[in-house]
C-alpha cells in the first residue's frame, strides 16, 4: 500500500481519488511535505487529490450541463414531496422524513448497482410496489425540471466519456477503496479504455500481526488505550514534533468520543483538563476527525433555540438554554437576573405555552428585571406575526439571520478559533438551506424549520486545530489508505465485524444479493468485513486490537474473530490515571479538622426565613434545617405536567375558607342536601377561582382550569359528608388567622387553617376548641405529631405556641391533622375530650379526666421538643440524623451537600 511515489512523482495529468474526505485531507499534507522537501511550494503543488465522490461532480460541473445537479438535503426533499404526494404511504404514518431517507438510499442503490427493475420482481410485497412506482415518478420528476441526482453521475459522465465530451485524465491513482460500486468502476473502465493510466492502490499491503487485548468493559479497554497513548508520546514531551504518528481507529465515533476523550484526558494528557488558551483551544494531543453534527455545537443549540421558539408554540427547555445562553447578547450584564426568570419560570410553567405566553409570563415576573432580553425576544415574535405566513427558504434564511441578529448572537464575546469555524459552518448550512427554493417552493415557518434543522442534524463538522497532533483519531474506514507509526483499533467486536446484514427494504432481497450490495446478506458482510480488517492491519506494522469482554450493562461482549484468537481477559485496571493517582491515598483521614457550624448572631436572626418550616426541617434532621433555611439551598424547579399541586392545595383552602365563612354550623351543613350541597360548594369553588385559578388562564388554559374545577367540587363535597360523621356539633369560629409567636430565640409569623369550636352536649354550654391543618397530599405520616419522631411541628406550635385569650380562649383543646386527598381522606386528632373527631366502634368513650391528663402530658412533651430544636438550630447544630438510609421526599438533592 505504498503510494508516496504516486504522491512524490505527481505532474498535472495526474488525479488521486480518494475513498474518504479525510483520507484526501491526510494524502494533500502528504504530498505538500513531499514537494516541500524538493524546494517546491505547496501551493504549487501538482495534480489533483479529491474524493471519487467530488471528482464525479467536478467532471459534471466541467460539461456545463443545463441540468442542476441537486445536493444530498434536496434529493431527500424531492424524494419526500414525491411519496407525500403519491397516496402510497400509511395513513398512520405520523411523519415521512424517515421513510424518505430510506426510500433515497433504495434509489441510489438501483443506480449505482445497476439493479434491474424487473417490474414482476417488485410485484409481490407492498413495499417493492410502491418503490417500483416512485422510481418512475422520481424519474419523471427529474426529467421534467431536470433535476440531477448524485446516483445519477456515473451513467451520465460514462455517456459523456464515450461521446468524446470528458477531457480525459493522463493517470488516475485511487486510494483507499475497498469497493466500488459498478456504476463507478464503469467509468474508471471507460476511462483506462481512452488511454488513462489506471491505478489502484490495493487496500491491502503487508499486514501486522496485531496485540490483542481483551479488556474486563469498556471503561478498562479505554483506560488501557489511553495509557498505551501515554507510554508512547512520553519520551517526546519536550520534543512533541518528533513523536510518532498514532491513529486510534473507532466503529463509532458519535458514541465512543466522549468516553475515550475522558480516558485520554485523565491518563495521558491530564493538561487538557485544564482552561483553554487565548486563543480558545485545549492544545491536547490529538485530532478528531469527525463524529459530532453541527447541530450538536453549543453556539449552533443556541441558534436553533431560538428558531424553535414562535408565538405560538415554545419549549421551556429551549428558552431555558436561550435565558442562560452565553451565546445570546446581553448575557454578562443580564446572566444573574436571566437565571433567577429561568428558575421563576419553571416554577410556573404552564401547559401548551408559546411564546407570546412566555412573553406574558416575563412581563409578570417580579424579580430582577431583563429588559434587554425581553425587548429581543419580543421583537424575535413579532417579526414572525408581522411577515408572510409562507415564504420561500432564501427568504426565511434572512428572517433566521435577522432574528439571530435580533437576539444578539452569537453573542459580545470576541470569538476563538474553534467558535469562527463553527459560524462559518452556520453560514455554509443556510446557503445550503436556500437552494431548497426549487424544491420545497414557498413554505410555512414551521417546514422552512424543519428543513434547517435536518441540514445542521446531518452535517458532519469538527473544527481544525491549529496546532500539529501526533494522535488521530479516526473511523475504521476513515484510516483506510493511510499510514501510521503505531495503531489502536478500539471495541473490535463481533457486532461491529462483521457488521448486521441490512438489506433495503424497497428492494427483492436476492436481486441486492445479485448486484454485490454488501449489507444485502450476512456473506457479503462477512466478505467485507475481512476487506476491511485486513485493509486495518495493513495501516502500520504496529497495531493493537481491542475488545471489552462486557458492555456499559454488563452484559457479555463477543469479540470478532477475524483479527486471529483472542486472549483471555486482562485484570482489571485500578488506576485513575497518573493526574489522579498521584492524589489517592495521599489524605489522611484519621487527621482533619472539625467542621463547626456557627451560631445564629443577632443579624442573622432578623433576616431568617423559612417560619414553621425551620422546626419541620429540623425534625427531619438538624442539617437540613442548617442546609435550607440557614444556606438557602433550594433544589432547582422541574416543571410539572398538569396543574401545580401547590396550586391545588391552595384553591382546596380557599374553597374550603369561603364555604365555612358561609355556612359556618355543622347544623347548617347537615341540614343541606345532596343537590343544595353541590350547589353550594361549586358557587365558592367559583368564587376561589375569581381570586387564583381564573388568573392563570394564560398558564392553563381554560379547559384544564374547567376540569380542576370540577375536581374541587367533587373532593370538597366528600370532605363534607366525612364532617357530617362528627360525633360533636362544632362550629368554625377563625380562618387563616395569623399570629406572631417566639419559640426560644426564633421569632416566627404562623396562619392557623381553621380553629372548631365542639360542643360536647346538646345545650353548648360544654365546648372544647380544636386547630385544623389541611393537609393535601396523599401521604401523611400519623405518628408525625409524636414528640420524640416529631415530622409535623406546624400542629404543636398551635397546641402550645400560640396566645388566643384575645379572642376568648384559654387554650388550645385539640389539634387535627385534616388530610383532603380523594385517596385518603380522615382526621388524625389529639386533644383533651375525645380520641377522634369522628368516632369508632360502639364502645364507651373514657371519661374526660384521662383525656386531659394525656394532653397536659402531650402538650409538655411538644414544648419541650420544640425548644431543644429552636435551641439547637441556634447554637448551630447542624448533624446528619436519617432514619433510615434513605433522605425523605424533597430533601434528595441535599444529598450532595452532606457527602
Amino acid at each position: 500500500m505504498n503510494f508516496l511515489t504516486h504522491l512524490a512523482a505527481l505532474t498535472d495529468g495526474t488525479l488521486i481519488l480518494a475513498s474518504t474526505e479525510r483520507v484526501a485531507r491526510h494524502l494533500k499534507m502528504q504530498s505538500s511535505l513531499l514537494q516541500s522537501v524538493d524546494g517546491k511550494k505547496a501551493w504549487f503543488a501538482k495534480g489533483k487529490i479529491l474524493t471519487i465522490t467530488s471528482w464525479l461532480e467536478s467532471a459534471w460541473h466541467d460539461l456545463m450541463p443545463d441540468e442542476q445537479l441537486l445536493y444530498p438535503i434536496q434529493e431527500l426533499a424531492v424524494v419526500k414531496s414525491v411519496i407525500d404526494q403519491s397516496g402510497l404511504l400509511p395513513a398512520n404514518m405520523i411523519s415521512s422524513t424517515n421513510a424518505a431517507r430510506r426510500i433515497s438510499q433504495a434509489y441510489s442503490l438501483v443506480h449505482k448497482y445497476q439493479i434491474p427493475m424487473d417490474r414482476e420482481r417488485f410485484a409481490f410485497k407492498d413495499e417493492f410496489e410502491a418503490f417500483f412506482k416512485w422510481k418512475e415518478q422520481l424519474a419523471a420528476v427529474c426529467a421534467a425540471k431536470k433535476f440531477v441526482f448524485r446516483a445519477h453521475l456515473p451513467a451520465r459522465l460514462l455517456q459523456a466519456i464515450n461521446a468524446g465530451l470528458l477531457d480525459v485524465p493522463e493517470k488516475i491513482v485511487i486510494v483507499g477503496m475497498i469497493d466500488m460500486n459498478p456504476a463507478e468502476r464503469a467509468v474508471f473502465q471507460a476511462l483506462q479504455s481512452r488511454g488513462t493510466e489506471l491505478i489502484e492502490v490495493s487496500t491491502e499491503g503487508e499486514k501486522a500481526t496485531p496485540r490483542m487485548v481483551r479488556a474486563h468493559n469498556a471503561v478498562a479497554e479505554y483506560a488501557e488505550l489511553a495509557k498505551w497513548v501515554g507510554e508512547q508520546l512520553a519520551p517526546y514531551v519536550e520534543t512533541p514534533l518528533a513523536a510518532p504518528t498514532i491513529a486510534i481507529l473507532v466503529a463509532d465515533l458519535r458514541t465512543q468520543q466522549t468516553p475515550l476523550l475522558e480516558a485520554l484526558s485523565l491518563h495521558a494528557s491530564p493538561g487538557s483538563l485544564l482552561p483553554a488558551g487565548d486563543n480558545g483551544e485545549v492544545r491536547a494531543p490529538w485530532d478528531i476527525s469527525s463524529g459530532a453534527t453541527l447541530g450538536s455545537k453549543p453556539m449552533i443549540r443556541a441558534a436553533m433555540d431560538i428558531l424553535s421558539l414562535t408565538p405560538q408554540k415554545a419549549e421551556l427547555e429551549s428558552l431555558s438554554r436561550v435565558l442562560r445562553s452565553r451565546w445570546i447578547s446581553g448575557s454578562m450584564a443580564e446572566g444573574a437576573c436571566r437565571a433567577l426568570l429561568d428558575v421563576w419560570l419553571r416554577q410556573n410553567m404552564g401547559l401548551n405555552m408559546g411564546g407570546n405566553d412566555f412573553l406574558r409570563a416575563i412581563a409578570a415576573y417580579k424579580g430582577g428585571a431583563v429588559p434587554d432580553f425581553r425587548a429581543r425576544f419580543a421583537g424575535h415574535l413579532e417579526a414572525q406575526i408581522t411577515g408572510a405566513s409562507e415564504r420561500y427558504p432564501s427568504e426565511w434564511a434572512e428572517h433566521f439571520n435577522l432574528s439571530l441578529e435580533g437576539m444578539g448572537w452569537p453573542g459580545q464575546r470576541e470569538l476563538d478559533s474553534a467558535a469562527f469555524q463553527t459560524l462559518k459552518a452556520w453560514e455554509e448550512a443556510l446557503a445550503l438551506f436556500r437552494t431548497l427554493d426549487g424544491q420545497l417552493g414557498s413554505v410555512p415557518y414551521a417546514r422552512a424549520f424543519m428543513w434547517l434543522r435536518e441540514i445542521v442534524d446531518t452535517r458532519q463538522f469538527q473544527p481544525r486545530i491549529s496546532h500539529v497532533a501526533p494522535v488521530s483519531i479516526l473511523g475504521y474506514e476513515d484510516a483506510i489508505g493511510l499510514t501510521f507509526d503505531a495503531v489502536w483499533v478500539l471495541g473490535a467486536a463481533n457486532t461491529v465485524l462483521p457488521e448486521r446484514a441490512e438489506p433495503s427494504p424497497f428492494i427483492p432481497t436476492d436481486l441486492q444479493i445479485a448486484a454485490g450490495i454488501a449489507e444485502a446478506s450476512s456473506e457479503a458482510t462477512l466478505i467485507r468485513a475481512q476487506k476491511v480488517v485486513a485493509a486495518l492491519l495493513s495501516t502500520s506494522e504496529s497495531v493493537t486490537v481491542s475488545c471489552a469482554s462486557h458492555n456499559e450493562k454488563g452484559a457479555p461482549l463477543g469479540a470478532s474473530e477475524l483479527f486471529g484468537t483472542w486472549p483471555s481477559t486482562s485484570p482489571k485496571i485500578e488506576s485513575k490515571g497518573l493526574f489522579i493517582d498521584q492524589m489517592l491515598g495521599t489524605l489522611n483521614r484519621a487527621v482533619f479538622d472539625p467542621e463547626e457550624v456557627p451560631a445564629v448572631s443577632a443579624d442573622e436572626l432578623t433576616t431568617l426565613k423559612g417560619g414553621v418550616a425551620i422546626f419541620k426541617n429540623y425534625a427531619e434532621s438538624p442539617f437540613f434545617a442548617f442546609a435550607k433555611n440557614r444556606l438557602q439551598a433550594e433544589m432547582f424547579p422541574v416543571p410539572v405536567i398538569g396543574l401545580d399541586p401547590q396550586i391545588q392545595g391552595t384553591m382546596v383552602h380557599l374553597v374550603l375558607e369561603l364555604f365555612w365563612r358561609d355556612v359556618r354550623t355543622s347544623e347548617a351543613l347537615k341540614a343541606m342536601n345532596d343537590e343544595e350541597l353541590f350547589d353550594k360548594v361549586q358557587g365558592h369553588v367559583g368564587g376561589a377561582s375569581e381570586k387564583l385559578l381564573n388568573k392563570l388562564t394564560w398558564r392553563y388554559g381554560a379547559r384544564l382550569i374547567s376540569l380542576e374545577q370540577m375536581r374541587l367540587s367533587a373532593l370538597v363535597v366528600e370532605w363534607l359528608e366525612l364532617e357530617k360523621l362528627r360525633e360533636f356539633e362544632f362550629e368554625v369560629l377563625g380562618f387563616e388567622e395569623p399570629h406572631e409567636i417566639k419559640i426560644g430565640e426564633l421569632s416566627l409569623t404562623v396562619r392557623i387553617d381553621r380553629r372548631d369550636r365542639v360542643f360536647l352536649d346538646a345545650d353548648k354550654k360544654v365546648y372544647r376548641d380544636v386547630v385544623h391543618d389541611y393537609k393535601t397530599g396523599n401521604t401523611l405520616r400519623k405518628n408525625g405529631l409524636d414528640a420524640r419522631k416529631m415530622t409535623e411541628p406546624q400542629l404543636p406550635i398551635y397546641a402550645t405556641q400560640i396566645d388566643l385569650q384575645g379572642k376568648g380562649v384559654a387554650s388550645i383543646d385539640g389539634v387535627s391533622l385534616a388530610q383532603v386527598n380523594s385517596k385518603s381522606l380522615g382526621f388524625h386528632t389529639r386533644s383533651n375530650f375525645a380520641p377522634a373527631l369522628i368516632k369508632k366502634g360502639k364502645g364507651e368513650t373514657p371519661p374526660l379526666s384521662a383525656f386531659e391528663d394525656a394532653w397536659h402530658e402531650q402538650r409538655h412533651e411538644w414544648a419541650t421538643a420544640l425548644g431543644t430544636m429552636s435551641s439547637g438550630f441556634i447554637d448551630g447544630l447542624a448533624n446528619l440524623q436519617l432514619r433510615g438510609n434513605t433522605y425523605p421526599i424533597g430533601y434528595e438533592y441535599l444529598a450532595d451537600l452532606a457527602r
